[in-house]
């Protein structure tokens, strides 16, 4: 029994301990759904982990409760998605944001104060298959996920090279591996992320039992060959030996589509897409006729996913903000309230107009 979406997980593991399927355990699950019990686990192994506090429900903080950290990040224990998700830097903004979940009812009660970390954010993913790491894949994002969100930019994610960045992955692995003991995964998918201080070390952040979202999947299958979709269940049903991975040279790089908003009436097709130079993988998600109230208020908004594959660094960062920047000039939107006389106005409707006129 398998889940791919997080609150589905404990579900998926009741559902194998009754039916008596290969499956993780409830407990595992556990550590990693709530983020204040996973942070302890990895803590508790002795290995370098953000600081993070636990309060039992936000909408009533404790008497006297101060932040506990110069800077912090607070979200729910079982979040995704950087949703419900803020920066704070003090007890004013705290208590802000504690009244503003009480007055909209937010259905997340309990949330975790981590310690702000400065430096560049990490990914990691893959598979294991009785306990040993078969498959690893780095990434990095061009900006941390949570900042990207706040400052309404696209999420850019760059794969890191086996051969080119062997020196991240000899750094990294061990973390990983350590962390996934600690937190008793033993079979299956996961996506782990991780902070390179600015002395370089690396921190563990949290983890998920599933595959990442956004475009990583795609990115790993291009680069590597590997389909986490398909082996990450595999390694559930059997035990399973390394991956066959077969790298690609260059930079393998993502990017989100932004959101207009508007009423969608169009946008470039996926084939026009992959048209453009270096672009491998697409995918479009949002609907003609749907409604965009506003910019991307967490990880689950956009209007698609491009992967590119390029042969430097340089050359991804430029075609990514290109090719955001080319797609979002190509929407084509009506105001989500429009007047008749923007109706009337806009050329787009000139065929309408002129048959409207000549018949009445």
């Amino acid at each position: 029994m398998y889940a791919y979406d997080d609150p589905a997980l404990m579900t998926a593991a009741m559902l194998a301990g009754l039916l008596g399927a290969r499956g993780p355990a409830p407990e595992t699950v556990a550590r990693f759904r709530d983020k204040f019990l996973q942070k302890q686990a990895v803590r508790e192994a002795g290995l370098p982990v953000t600081a993070c506090t636990l309060i039992d429900d936000i909408r009533e903080l404790p008497d006297g409760f101060r932040l506990p950290y110069a800077r912090a990040v607070v979200k729910p224990v079982a979040g995704m998605a950087t949703q419900s998700t803020h920066v704070v830097s003090g007890d004013a903004e705290l208590a802000r944001i504690s009244a503003q979940c009480r007055a909209a009812g937010t259905a997340a009660r309990n949330f975790v104060v981590e310690e702000f970390v400065t430096g560049e954010e990490w990914f990691a993913d893959g598979y294991l298959s009785e306990g040993q790491l078969r498959f690893l894949s780095l990434g990095r994002y061009a900006q941390p996920c949570l900042s990207a969100v706040l400052d309404k930019a696209p999420v850019q994610t760059y794969l890191l090279d086996p051969v080119a960045d062997k020196d991240a992955y000899e750094l990294a692995s061990p973390l990983v591996s350590a962390a996934l003991s600690a937190l008793g995964l033993t079979d299956g998918v996961f996506h782990m992320e991780l902070f390179q201080r600015p002395d370089g070390s690396l921190v563990f952040s949290e983890c998920a039992a599933r595959r990442a979202g956004g475009p990583i999947r795609d990115q790993i299958l291009w680069k590597f060959g590997v389909d986490l979709a398909a082996d990450g269940v595999r390694a559930l049903l059997e035990p399973v030996g390394p991956a066959r991975s077969q790298p690609r040279d260059g930079v393998v790089a993502a990017t989100f589509l932004p959101l207009r908003p508007g009423i969608v009436l169009g946008y470039p097709s996926a084939a026009e897409v992959l048209a453009q130079p270096d672009v491998v993988h697409a995918r479009l998600f949002v609907p003609k006729g749907m409604r965009i109230q506003g910019n991307a208020a967490n990880t689950f908004a956009r209007m698609g996913e491009i992967v590119v594959h390029t042969a430097d660094l340089d050359t991804a960062r430029r075609r990514l903000t290109e090719l955001a920047d080319w797609f979002t000039a190509h929407i084509e939107v009506l105001p989500l309230a429009p007047t008749l006389r923007e109706l009337y106005t806009d050329p787009r409707n000139a065929d309408f107009v002129h048959a409207a006129t000549a018949t009445g």
